[in-house]
């Protein structure tokens, strides 16, 4: 490298490089400065001090043609080795680097700032006439819709793509949101190059994405762009692993487990995908444990299998499309990766990506919470403990089944005795003292009516912590260090032979893979059941799920137990990993907005008003007065908090009266499983329910209720969360919604409960700006599972009167669509719903 004569400083910057470096006695500095379009560099400011390494802790806060320049103190002006690697990482992030003296009289440029792409905008008339009657979408689409709404969004998602920013977008039901948006990503790579990742909530939404939309789109207009459906790591099956799995079948699983992995090893040969919804059948968890593609057992390019991986092939794939389908738990494991790395314009879990669109983006404070939480179970500490040893199988013996050949060796018989004098005991302790933990855990939530506790400072010093759960947490988490310890010091033993390093280089991985899982599930105990964390910005909660309730002569099945960590406030999150970082996000969703706007979604994501967010709402096409009708009978029992049985029995009463009325094809929405099932037992018990067919969320897979609703066309559908949204039925199948009780959050939930203490102790309301908000767009999503047409009609019928009783229910009912409300006795009600069937 030589000195680069067309970049200089200005005498003025020079001067103020010169003063800052004699305030610091000579030592070195590190300033980050514009570039003018003549090579002057100007406007230093100091970012870091000490050598050039420390000035990567606050690349954030530089801009793509800066240039950071730092003074060797010697006068020696020749990079040095960490200047390059500097230098190197800088010009990733679209950065120069340069070198100058302490007088800043010399300058030295190791690398110039790369040169700054110029992007094309989209023609936005041109984008008008595809949409348009007589464009290429309609004469591409037999029943093709002229939507205005539809176009006014495309033209909005494509300014924000060329003027970069965030916009949040409510796009009513029947609008053709996902047309509008991947119209402009598709117009924008094939005049730029620029890849856009599309995230949603649910696989519904991206099948219809990658099955439908993208390739009409495609084909529509003749533009040969490619997309990709981007799945996680642990979906895809590794080819190397299923194989070392197969050989060592015997010693991993028994009989009826070593099928399956047959079976699988078998699918390899034939399927084109190689994931696991590509596999016809439901692999059991432990199986599908040892044979998934995971990164910290995966030998990249040494794999003799490199190239036939599906893993990396859907990597290949994703690395040369121009729209990649994710859904927002990936999109946030690339965001954790990114964070972590410092580092958003290199590949991570996805490749590197400048504009972003979230779809559903209602879900995405609670996806983000999950997501970037911790959390164990007693299911997945068993089922790690179990892939270790389990009756003579698993890891750990098929590993000294293997060692056993060389047992003549020093080394070798060395490991033996550490696998059986101290990896077993370890073993052993962690699941005696691990479960115990697990039994205490249990006790505690079961006692608890809605099986969850909050673990904060009263909690860890309660009676029933110190005397049960204490002693045998901080015994198994000294297990489950020393079985990490154990386990890194049999690779290291192994690995000091070079020849047996070869041999067993594959099943040390396994061991690497088992070591790093248990090392991550004693984190999530210390996070959720640590003390000391009065000031912690993270809830923590400690959570029993009951089984599935089994058919007659089924296997029992243990509750599941839990305990977690999350973030408590996820707006600083978003804001450093997401709207501070990605140059392009629109969010969108049917339902991102309330009676106020959008400012509960604003302040729930961190979108505060330092930030300039486009906004706009699109209403539906559909006309909501002739095709849906409200009502609230006034004659009900309210849901009361002890629920005596009188409101149960009564809605019971009307979904029987309104099924008699629509033959069935109805969807009733819980807020908890509890009323769920108490209102299937009733419909079970009455005469009058059993000519329709009934689907009870939690007796089968979500996909076989939907599926098992629509072909029966008069069934009743009673489901709670997963139901009140992502559920697609259009047309005759699906003709009524029955809401038993406003879905306001449960205050008493961990992290509600947490959210609300922080809301108060902000001196804000909590009810009107959290739970209030949050209710009406859940009730805003579970009336959009009715209408998905033009042709659609229905009623809604709410059974909770103090959406009309209470202050608060104008706000709830002015945020759903304009439909007509009746507000009678169940008997006048149910008349008028008569009548407004009788139309249809």
């Amino acid at each position: 490298m030589t000195p680069d004569r067309e970049l200089h400083l200005a005498p003025e910057a020079a001067s103020r490089v010169r003063a800052e470096i004699g305030r610091a006695d000579g030592n070195e500095v590190s300033f980050v400065l514009e570039v003018s379009n003549d090579g002057e560099l100007r406007e230093p400011r100091v970012v870091a001090r000490g050598n050039s390494s420390a000035v990567l802790a606050a690349v954030r806060s530089f801009h793509p043609g800066d240039i950071l320049l730092h003074n060797h103190p010697s006068s020696q002006l020749a990079p040095s080795h960490a200047d390059l690697a500097v230098a190197e990482r800088l010009w990733s992030e679209g950065l120069g680097f340069a070198i100058t003296d302490n007088e800043a009289s010399r300058l030295y440029v190791v690398v110039a700032p790369p040169e700054q792409r110029r992007l094309e905008p989209i023609d936005l008339d041109a984008l008008d006439v595809d949409l348009a009657p007589g464009g290429v979408l309609s004469r591409a689409h037999s029943a093709y819709e002229d939507r205005p709404d539809q176009r006014d969004m495309a033209r909005r998602i494509a300014r924000l793509y060329h003027r970069e920013g965030i916009a949040l977008v409510e796009a009513g039901t029947g609008i053709g949101k996902s047309v509008a948006y991947l119209l402009p990503a598709v117009r924008w790579a094939a005049i730029n190059g620029e890849r856009t990742v599309i995230s949603t909530n649910t696989i519904n939404l991206q099948e219809q994405l990658v099955r439908k939309d993208l390739p009409f789109l495609r084909r529509a207009l003749g533009v040969p762009f490619r997309y990709a459906l981007v799945k996680g790591r642990n979906n895809y099956v590794s080819i190397r692993r299923a194989k070392l799995a197969a050989s060592s079948a015997a010693s991993l699983f028994d009989d009826g487990r070593a099928a399956e992995l047959g079976t699988i090893v078998e699918w390899i040969e034939t399927t084109d995908d190689g994931s696991l919804s590509d596999l016809p059948f439901r692999p059991a968890p432990e199986v599908w444990d040892e044979v998934a593609s995971e990164a910290d057992v995966c030998l990249r390019a040494r794999c003799p299998h490199f190239e036939q991986c599906f893993y990396q092939r859907s990597r290949r794939d994703a690395a040369t499309a121009d729209i990649l389908v994710v859904n927002h738990h990936l999109l946030f494991a690339d965001l954790a990766v990114r964070q972590a790395a410092g580092n958003y314009d290199a590949p991570a879990v996805l490749p590197h990506y400048s504009r972003l669109i979230l779809d559903e983006a209602h879900n995405l404070e609670d996806t983000a919470t999950r997501h970037l939480g911790a959390s164990v179970s007693r299911r997945g500490l068993g089922r790690l403990l179990r892939r270790i040893e389990t009756g003579g199988k698993g890891v750990l013996p098929a590993l000294e089944k293997s060692l056993a050949s060389r047992a003549e060796d020093l080394l070798v018989r060395s490991c033996l005795d550490l696998i059986q004098e101290r990896l077993r005991p370890e073993l052993e302790g962690a699941w005696k003292r691990g479960f115990t933990v697990f039994r205490h855990l249990e006790t505690l939530a079961r006692a608890e009516a809605g099986g969850m506790i909050r673990i904060d400072d009263s909690f860890v010093g309660s009676e029933a912590w110190t005397a049960g759960v204490e002693e045998d947490l901080a015994a198994t988490l000294a297990h489950l260090d020393t079985l990490v310890r154990g386990l890194q010091a049999l690779r290291e033993k192994i690995s000091i032979d070079e020849s047996a390093a070869k041999a067993f280089e594959e099943q040390l991985l396994e061991v690497r893979g088992i070591g790093n899982r248990l090392e991550t599930a004693a984190q999530a105990f210390r996070s959720a059941l640590g003390r000391g964390h009065r000031d912690d910005p993270l809830v923590r909660w400690l959570e029993y799920r009951a089984p599935p309730p089994t058919t007659t002569g089924g296997e029992v099945r243990e509750g599941n137990v839990i305990v977690a960590a999350a973030p408590l406030d996820l707006g600083e999150v978003l804001h450093e990993v997401l709207w501070e970082r990605i140059p392009t996000v629109a969010l969108t969703s049917a339902t991102l907005a309330t009676r106020e706007g959008f400012s509960f979604v604003r302040g729930r994501l961190g979108l505060g008003d330092e930030l300039a967010v486009d906004e706009a709402i699109h209403p539906s096409p559909f006309d909501f007065s002739r095709q849906a009708l409200i009502a609230v009978p006034n004659d009900l029992p309210l849901p009361t908090r002890d629920d005596d049985g009188r409101h149960a029995e009564a809605a019971a009463s009307v979904v029987e009266e309104l099924a008699n009325v629509t033959d069935g094809g109805l969807f009733v929405l819980f807020t908890s499983y509890r009323s769920l099932r108490r209102m299937a037992a009733s419909l079970r018990g009455s005469t009058k329910s059993a000519r329709w067919p009934l689907f009870v969320q939690g007796e089968g897979p979500r996909a076989k209720l939907i599926e098992g609703f629509i072909e029966s066309g008069r069934g009743i559908l009673l489901g709670t969360d997963s139901f009140w949204e992502g559920v697609d039925v259009p047309g005759h199948p699906l003709r009524g919604i029955v809401i038993p009780k406003l879905p306001f959050k449960v205050p008493s939930e961990p992290v509600t409960a947490a959210r609300i203490e922080a809301i108060e102790a902000r001196g804000g309301n909590a009810f009107t700006s959290y739970m209030l908000p949050h209710a009406a767009i859940r009730l805003k999503q579970g009336f959009g599972r009715l209408i998905r047409s033009r042709s659609d009609r229905g009623g809604v019928v709410i059974l909770d009167g103090r959406i009309v009783t209470k202050s608060y229910g104008s706000y709830l009912l002015d945020s759903l669509p304009p439909a007509r409300v009746i507000v009678d006795p169940w008997a006048d009600c149910l008349d008028e719903l008569t009548r407004f069937y009788g139309q249809g």
